[in-house]
């Protein structure tokens, strides 16, 4: 019932080391869609207030861990591929 809380601590992990180059970005997509689905079936086809409520948290986490996955990316990947760009057009 509770396992939406299973997603709490990885969302800590990411804020407050502010890296994700351990968590798959594509992983988390699915795990949003999957989460979205649920939360429209339990909206949609159930009038079970704590399965919405439920399902409609754990959509948060997950939505909040695949943004914090995008943002905290390591930022010198980034660069270095700017970088390479950079120079393949001069």
């Amino acid at each position: 019932m509770f396992s939406f809380l299973s997603y709490f601590p990885q969302i800590v992990k990411c804020l407050k080391t502010k890296k994700s180059e351990d968590l798959s970005i594509w992983s988390w997509v699915l795990w949003v869609t999957s989460s979205l689905a649920y939360t429209l079936y339990a909206v949609l086809c159930q009038d079970n207030i704590m399965l919405i409520c439920e399902t409609s948290l754990e959509l948060l986490f997950c939505v909040i861990i695949l943004i914090c996955a995008i943002i905290f990316r390591d930022k010198k990947v980034k660069n270095k591929i700017d970088k390479s760009e950079t120079n393949e057009n001069k």
